[in-house]
């Protein structure tokens, strides 16, 4: 006992000191708590109240029932089932194999692959779709006037406003998402069983199929669960192929249950209630398939190099056009015929006889049209600052998982809360937040705040993703050393890891900007005169039949938009990080 030390001051317990750490986290919690689970409590709210938001309650069964007791939602409900399942489907069986060609064969091609899945992330969806309605719309799409050139006038047509062609062009509009899901899984496998089954006679086909294949089991389930929530979500290929067609899926009835008038936010609130069940029983369904893959686990704490395939020279020819059909498809022929259209005074297809109509008149209009001017400032501005924003959030708590063990359980439960918005469709997180901030004492709703929330919701599982991979490449032994000298945590963090991630910082920055710049689903509903954004000017183009004007004004854009993924490329490369 040390002198002057009572037996009572030796029995008390000692009170918890807080840290920096542990202040970090628990404002981290408040922060990220407060963006996530309001939004899905007030949706909960919403579908049981027949009042509007701002308004003295009224509780009700009334709204669910009305909801699901309707034929015409039961059948929306399930073509969307239908859709995103074989949207899954195709995405996740093009995604393997273009992620096993980059990463487990030696095609010099593979580097092509990268542009050909990496390109479409620079198109947004509204405008990947709108690019496939010029290619093959009856009569005058320009794929269909090239087959009539070719064959004649009884030449097959393909018709863009049909079910199959919706899965399409979903299907393409999911390949980047896929490819950046499964890449990372083939390059880090170990291939001593691969090499096993070659040596024991097996061809390559029979390897793939026998051997890598079921050894993935756990990650391509759980990548076709996130890509099926995701097509669920999708609004940009239902509002603009489907309606005009006639097919209505279950997303586009959320929408036209907020874009009526009078809208109608508690009906939308019971529809997105049911989709918030697929989507968590999605993220159960997870949970399920990734809880035990220890009898899949193939990398062990030995070192081993990556086995490439032998790929003969006919097949590798036959790759390199298959890859670049690829790149035409998802980006290639949707951007061309754009830029096309963008010089003509009217939808044409591309012909010698229409370079004599070209003319800027396009361009003109388009910097003239309304807010269009206004509404791409204001996705670079929300885009930047959700870029910062998440970014910040995400290096934090990217950094309490890593490297501060004391405090696991508070960092483990932002890690949940952050990677929460991966299950949750923007079109719930529009609905939700309409609802809060009508029924909230907060003066920001229909202003570029609102947008600025829902933008930096959306995103945190992309940020938290980066920053891990960037603080997981410094070893802990440089913290180590500065906490020997004296140095608190919170200072190891700012002066040793904040430098050393910058790049990685960036990359996060741009690749958020740019996501949050292509964002609709979300912003379709929070969008109002004055915080008009890029994407839902696209879509009302589209909607009002101004698809030359929106092609100059798309055109334009875009090129900003190469500009900043050159950079998100050139950082990434001096950086060593891959997104």
């Amino acid at each position: 006992m040390e002198p002057g030390a009572t037996a009572a001051s030796q029995t008390r317990p000692k009170l918890l000191r807080p840290t920096i750490p542990g202040l970090v986290a628990a404002v981290l919690l408040v922060i990220v708590g407060y963006l996530v689970v309001p939004p899905l409590v007030v949706l909960v709210y919403g579908s049981v109240t027949s009042t509007p938001p701002g308004v003295w309650p009224a509780f009700t069964l009334a709204t669910l029932t009305e909801a699901y007791s309707n034929p015409r939602i039961l059948a929306a409900l399930w073509r969307s089932l239908v859709f995103a399942s074989c949207t899954a489907t195709a995405a996740l069986v093009i995604g393997v194999f273009l992620a096993w060609l980059v990463e487990r064969t030696s095609v010099r091609v593979r580097s092509l692959t990268d542009l050909a899945t990496l390109v479409p992330l620079l198109l947004p969806a509204v405008l990947l779709a709108s690019g496939w309605i010029l290619l093959l719309t009856p009569n005058y799409g320009t794929i269909n006037v090239a087959l009539k050139w070719l064959f004649g006038a009884n030449a097959p047509q393909f018709d863009i406003f049909s079910f199959p062609a919706m899965v399409w062009v979903a299907t393409l509009q999911e390949l980047p998402l896929a490819f950046l899901w499964l890449w990372p899984t083939f390059r880090a496998m170990n291939p001593e069983l691969e090499e096993a089954a070659v040596m024991s006679g097996a061809s390559n086909t029979q390897t793939l199929l026998r051997i890598t294949l079921p050894l993935l089991w756990p990650t391509l389930a759980a990548a076709w669960i996130i890509f099926f929530i995701t097509a669920m979500g999708a609004l940009a290929v239902p509002l603009l192929i489907g309606m005009p067609a006639g097919i209505f899926l279950y997303s586009t009835e959320i929408y036209l249950a907020t874009s009526r008038a009078p809208a109608n936010l508690n009906l939308a609130s019971a529809y997105a209630l049911l989709f918030l069940v697929i989507a968590a029983l999605g993220v159960y369904a997870n949970r399920v398939v990734t809880a035990d893959t220890t009898r899949y686990a193939v990398i062990t704490g030995r070192s081993y190099r990556a086995r490439r395939v032998a790929i003969g020279r006919k097949t590798e020819a036959a790759l390199w056009l298959l890859v670049l059909a690829v790149l035409l498809l998802t980006a290639g022929l949707p951007l061309a015929v754009l830029v096309w259209n963008a010089f003509m005074p009217f939808p044409q297809p591309p012909s010698f006889e229409g370079l004599g109509r070209a003319t800027l008149k396009n361009f003109v209009s388009a910097w003239n049209y309304g807010p269009a001017t206004r509404a791409a400032l204001n996705s670079l501005l929300l885009g930047l600052g959700a870029g910062v924003i998440t970014t910040v959030i995400g290096a934090l708590v990217a950094w309490g998982l890593l490297r501060q063990k004391r405090h696991a359980r508070l960092f483990g439960l932002l890690d949940f809360l952050c990677t929460m918005p991966l299950a949750v469709p923007g079109l719930i997180v529009g609905v939700s937040l309409v609802w809060l901030y009508l029924a909230l004492p907060v003066p920001i709703y229909g202003t570029p705040w609102i947008l600025l929330i829902a933008y930096v919701t959306l995103h945190l599982p992309f940020a938290l993703r980066i920053c891990s991979s960037a603080i997981g490449q410094l070893h802990p032994e440089l913290e180590e050393a500065a906490h020997m000298s004296g140095a608190s945590s919170w200072t190891a963090f700012r002066r040793i890891i904040a430098p050393l991630i910058g790049p990685g910082i960036a990359v996060s920055i741009v690749y958020i900007a740019i996501r949050s710049f292509r964002e609709y689903q979300a912003s379709i509903f929070l969008t109002s005169v004055g915080s008009e954004v890029f994407a839902i000017i696209v879509l009302d183009m589209a909607d009002g039949g101004n698809s030359t004007i929106l092609a100059a004004y798309a055109s334009v854009v875009i090129v900003g938009l190469s500009a900043a993924a050159l950079a998100l490329y050139w950082v990434g490369r001096r950086s060593g990080v891959r997104v």
